[in-house]
């Protein structure tokens, strides 16, 4: 199924802040690596929206819509430069966030368990005799999230927080 790409409208059904063949180019230019099979690198692009919204704490500002699939657009949300922030208008999707979503999209498709399910531990044995002794051994996985630190840096100019050393800016 195509990617059903967020317009900046607040669609219900949104699916990626990116196209596929926008995120081709980036991916190209920068050196990250997407399947080649279209589908494949939808499914790794989908994924990596998710990852990004997983951001939506810590972003400034708030969704457009209660109805819609993916963290932005936002309202009231800024990029900070220095010691001014930036206003977003509400319909845009910032590039930072379709560039950090390429980038997680390269890291789900090169195979990187981003999001660990279990803790670690193997089980290499139980045994029930009077009491419950089970054994592990160590599968080499820590069982713990990563961060994909290159996407989160990308992500880092929509990650500030007001003070009261601030200038909120307006493009008009």
């Amino acid at each position: 199924m195509p990617l059903i790409v967020s317009d900046g409208t607040g669609l219900s059904n949104a699916d990626s802040y990116i196209s596929l063949d926008d995120a081709r180019t980036y991916a190209e230019n920068y050196g990250y690596t997407l399947p080649d099979d279209n589908t494949d690198a939808e499914v790794s692009l989908r994924k990596g929206a998710v990852y990004v919204d997983l951001f939506e704490s810590s972003f400034n500002g708030h969704r457009l819509k209660d109805t819609q699939s993916l963290v932005w657009p936002c309202v009231d949300a800024c990029k900070c430069s220095g010691y001014n922030q930036i206003g977003i208008p509400s319909d845009e999707i910032p590039l930072e966030v379709q560039y950090a979503q390429v980038i997680a999209a390269s890291h789900y498709a090169a195979g990187v368990a981003v999001r660990a399910n279990n803790d670690g531990l193997g089980v290499a044995s139980k045994e029930v005799v009077g009491a419950v002794k089970v054994s592990y051994f160590d599968n080499q996985k820590t069982g713990s999230s990563i961060e994909i630190t290159e996407a989160i840096d990308m992500l880092s100019s929509l990650l500030c927080v007001g003070s009261s050393l601030s200038i909120r800016t307006v493009k008009v």
